[in-house]
């Protein structure tokens, strides 16, 4: 973790409307981001970029220390 500032063009950031925002240690959130996955009211399927079988799970892992650059998500999926 970096311990140092990190530089911002602030200029530059107002130029583009960008809005800066922080969060600290994600207090509370993990409840209600299941919750809303769980309602289907947040379908995250679409980033789910590569799948592999239990099989292939050590395949996923050295996929995964140098995956695609369009890759979000890689998942082992765990058959019943």
């Amino acid at each position: 973790m970096p311990t140092e500032p990190v530089p911002i063009d602030v200029v530059a950031a107002a130029a583009r409307e960008a809005r800066i925002e922080t969060i600290f240690r994600y207090a509370h959130v993990y409840p209600r981001a299941l919750a809303l996955m769980e309602s289907g009211k947040i379908d995250l399927t679409p980033l789910v970029t590569e799948t592999f079988s239990f099989d292939d799970g050590v395949k996923a892992f050295e996929y995964a220390l140098k995956p695609k650059p369009t890759s979000v998500k890689v998942q082992i999926k765990v058959q019943k």
